[in-house]
C-alpha cells in the first residue's frame, strides 16, 4: 500500500512574501487600488482625508485579529449577534440565603430581641410554588 504525505498545518495561510498571506497582500492591493482611484477623482485636500480612512481601513481589514479571526469575520459577529433574536433561559442560582444563614438567623434575632422589633412572616405562596416544583424532578 502506498504511503501518501499527510497535510500538517492546513489552518496556517500560505505566504507569498516574507509575512503577507494571499488575502492579506489581495487586500493592500484592492486598498491601494481605492486610494489611487480616489486620486483621480477629489481635489487634493479631500484626498489626503480620503487616503488616510481609506488606508486605516485596509490596514484593519488586512491585519487585525480578535480572538482568532479575521476583522470583518468579527465584525460580521458582531452585527449578528445584535440583530439576530436571543433566548433566555433561567438556571437556578443558590441563593444568598442558604440554610446556614437560615439556622444562624434565630440567634442573631435573639441577641438582638431587646433592640429591635421582630416580625412574625409566613412564608409566601411562591415559595411554597418553588418547593413543590423543585421536588417534583
Amino acid at each position: 500500500m502506498a504511503q501518501y504525505p499527510i497535510p500538517q498545518f492546513i489552518e496556517e495561510e500560505g505566504k507569498i512574501v516574507f509575512f503577507l498571506t494571499y488575502r492579506q497582500f489581495f487586500e493592500l492591493v484592492g486598498g491601494g487600488g481605492v486610494i489611487v482611484l480616489l486620486y483621480a477623482i477629489l481635489p487634493f485636500y479631500l484626498f489626503i482625508i480620503a487616503a488616510l480612512v481609506v488606508a486605516g481601513l485596509t490596514v484593519i481589514i488586512a491585519f487585525l485579529k480578535v480572538n482568532n479571526q479575521s476583522a470583518p469575520a468579527f465584525f460580521l459577529t458582531v452585527l449578528g449577534f445584535s440583530v439576530s433574536g436571543k433566548t433566555y433561559t433561567w438556571r437556578k442560582k443558590e441563593s444568598k440565603h442558604s440554610a446556614k444563614a437560615k439556622k444562624l438567623a434565630p440567634i442573631k434575632a435573639a441577641q438582638t430581641t431587646s433592640q429591635k422589633p421582630t416580625f412574625n412572616m409566613q412564608p409566601s405562596k411562591l415559595r411554597n410554588i418553588q418547593k413543590v416544583i423543585d421536588t417534583k424532578k
